[in-house]
């Protein structure tokens, strides 16, 4: 890991991106970065030509980089900041990602200034994205996989979350597990009818999912105690993990990349995110890198 990007908010003098941040980047010895995305608002009612909406964005951003250079005074550490207007948030925050190169970026969801544009960021994700609670490292790491990898894109997410919880259990010397969400029989054969569907198709489903997961940890010579399968909705489940692990960080992925974005057991980001108190990390199958 190289290069960490904290975003910042305004409204939010005491930043948990930033202090999170700050300590990954001191564990790991990558450069940190800030940035600071700020909106242009002028007089309500007045419509401004090029030349007056320049210059109101121009003394937007003139107060956002004396905001950033106040809120880091104090720090000890190197900084790199940067300050600029953006018209959407999501896609500000996309561009400065891609801008510095980062490896990782730190981020809250009370940073974004609508509902609508964290929903956005989430369903384009622009790299490895931890949305944060709190600043606190790891202490355990729950692992959130697809129990029915088909397609070549959620295997490669699979090995993806599995490659950053290795990495991250051994950077900070933490135990993690492996949860899975299995669906259930009722819900993909309404047709068959309950009967049948309970006395036929759950159990052997049910062991046949878990089998592929046991195989796929034994490919990477893990024990299959660190995994966790249970039938329900995703969010619930890992709740349920979540207290019975002790874990404060949860690694995850995502495949989609437009409105519909696909979650493992086919659940958006937004509804899993929302529902989980813990730090969480969103990671794409590109995140992926070769050893």
């Amino acid at each position: 890991m190289q290069h960490i990007l904290a975003v910042l908010d305004q409204r939010h003098s005491s930043s948990v991106a930033f202090r999170a941040a700050r300590r990954w980047a001191e564990k790991t010895g990558a450069r940190l970065s800030v940035f600071l995305p700020t909106e242009a608002i002028p007089p309500i009612g007045v419509h401004l030509g090029p030349g007056l909406l320049a210059s109101v964005e121009h003394t937007a951003e003139m107060q956002a980089e004396q905001w950033l250079n106040d809120f880091l005074s104090g720090e000890n550490q190197s900084v790199e900041r940067h300050a600029a207007v953006v018209h959407r948030w999501d896609q500000g925050v996309r561009h400065e990602f891609e801008r510095i190169k980062a490896d990782l970026v730190f981020i809250s969801r009370e940073s974004a200034p609508t509902e609508s544009e964290w929903k956005k960021l989430l369903r384009q994700l622009p790299g490895p994205t931890c949305i944060v609670r709190d600043d606190e490292p790891p202490r355990s790491i729950l692992a959130a996989v697809s129990a029915s990898p088909e397609d070549p894109a959620h295997q490669i997410l699979n090995d993806t979350v599995l490659q950053y919880t290795q990495n991250w259990s051994r950077l900070w010397d933490v135990s993690f597990k492996i949860a899975s969400a299995l669906p259930n029989p009722l819900e993909l054969a309404p047709l068959m009818g309950e009967t049948y569907v309970a006395s036929y198709v759950e159990e052997e489903m049910t062991q046949a999912l878990r089998s592929g997961l046991v195989a796929w940890l034994e490919r990477h010579s893990l024990p299959q105690d660190i995994l966790c399968t249970r039938v329900g909705v995703v969010e619930a489940i890992l709740a349920q993990e979540i207290d019975d692990s002790h874990a404060n960080w949860v690694v995850m992925g995502t495949v989609g990349r437009r409105a519909m974005a696909a979650w493992f057991a086919g659940n958006s980001a937004e509804r899993i995110e929302r529902h989980l108190q813990v730090n969480v990390l969103l990671l794409r199958p590109q995140d992926f890198q070769e050893d």
